[in-house]
């Protein structure tokens, strides 16, 4: 009785494929993660404001998040909210805050 290997095949091919898109696609990238860090000019304290402004939208953005789970939580049956609305928005709670802390801490 022949065995149908057709799925295994397949993964293998798409295996092999992406492991050849990656290395085609590397050198294209190697310049941009090498200059990472120049992307913002300017001194330290420019660097570490624009941190701090990021940490504190993340952070805003976080506490709204865990507002909408708590107040939304039994709107759509399709969403995790829906039975694990607490835990969710609790995360998202300690995620807020450990981003504010974060920026009031950055100085």
């Amino acid at each position: 009785m022949p065995v149908n290997l057709g799925p295994v095949r397949y993964i293998k091919n798409q295996a092999r494929s992406l492991f050849v898109l990656l290395l085609l696609t590397e050198p294209l990238l190697a310049n941009k993660f090498e200059t990472i860090g120049g992307g913002v000019a300017g001194s330290t304290r420019v660097k570490v404001e624009y941190l701090q402004i990021i940490a504190y939208v993340a952070g805003g953005i976080f506490i709204i998040a865990g507002i909408l789970a708590i107040v939304l939580h039994d709107r759509n049956a399709q969403t995790l909210n829906y039975t694990m609305w607490k835990p969710s928005a609790t995360i998202f709670f300690l995620l807020g805050i450990a981003a504010i802390a974060a920026a009031v801490f950055m100085k």
